[in-house]
């Protein structure tokens, strides 16, 4: 896709601004394009074929949770928006559903009941969406070169951060420049985020740092704060956002694997890239 520096693969309706949203706004800043493309972003359909509402107990919990009402991606995207509007990127809301409202194709049950479901591994019915949706990205970012693309390393095994992973893997075997991001918050355990970079690349990574400035973070905290829907999933406190954001960002100094210092000592956000 011409005109953009950057390319950032997000899941979900948060994704990227949770974890990379300070980047996205330097980026920005500097006058660097930057799309946000959100994979499971459509709306649901719950019509059983007799015109009645058929919902799992997983998705009404959920629902109620958000203080979102039967089509809640369309109050997420609403959410998103604005939250890329703050930052200064540009989006793009893709037609996949989140693995929530996801049926087997055959019997026509929900594939992921339970967060135990959700995080874990993905369903075999769903290789074939997996790769429709490979095709579909090597569609929409262009010709190799062109841009940068950002995928989640699928920290916390999210089975929708999965299978952007593996989409974002075939670019990388198509020619295409993949930095992966740290998906927060699963990554404020460490022990999440090494296992996510062995399970994608074994041992081969390097890692790019990326100082944010205070007014990185303080962007980077009024996007997070317009998904108003999620903060109670993310957060037991909303007033301390700001607080907990920063707080990781300090960390992020210190590799996870060998706890190196690096040189910088400041609040950062970090990608790292293959390296074979």
């Amino acid at each position: 896709m011409s005109g953009y520096c950057h390319i950032c693969l997000s899941p979900h309706l948060d994704d990227v601004v949770l974890s990379c949203g300070g980047r996205v706004h330097q980026l920005t800043q500097a006058e660097e394009p930057v799309l946000v493309v959100t994979v499971f972003a459509s709306s649901p359909r719950f019509d059983d074929g007799d015109g009645d509402v058929a919902c799992s107990d997983y998705i009404t919990a959920l629902h109620q949770r958000w203080g979102a009402g039967t089509d809640a991606p369309a109050l997420r995207r609403a959410e998103d928006r604005a939250a890329l509007h703050v930052l200064g990127a540009d989006f793009r809301h893709l037609p996949y559903l989140d693995c929530i409202y996801r049926r087997h194709p055959v019997t026509g049950e929900f594939l992921y009941l339970s967060d135990e479901d959700v995080f874990a591994e993905v369903h075999p019915a769903e290789f074939p969406l997996a790769a429709e949706l490979e095709e579909a990205l090597q569609v929409l970012v262009g010709a190799p070169g062109e841009a940068t693309i950002y995928s989640p390393l699928a920290a916390g095994r999210h089975v929708d951060h999965q299978i952007v992973v593996a989409a974002a893997l075939a670019l990388q075997a198509a020619g295409h420049r993949v930095a992966f991001y740290e998906d927060y918050p699963y990554v404020e355990m460490s022990a999440a985020l090494v296992a996510a970079m062995r399970r994608v690349g074994g041992e081969n990574w390097r890692q790019e740092l990326f100082p944010l400035r205070p007014q990185d973070l303080a962007a980077k905290t009024a996007a997070v704060l317009c998904y108003r829907s999620q903060l109670s999933t993310f957060f037991n406190d909303e007033g301390k956002v700001a607080q907990r954001l920063r707080a990781y960002a300090m960390t992020v100094r210190l590799s996870p694997r060998d706890e190196a210092p690096a040189s910088h000592q400041g609040p950062c956000e970090r990608v790292w890239h293959l390296t074979k």
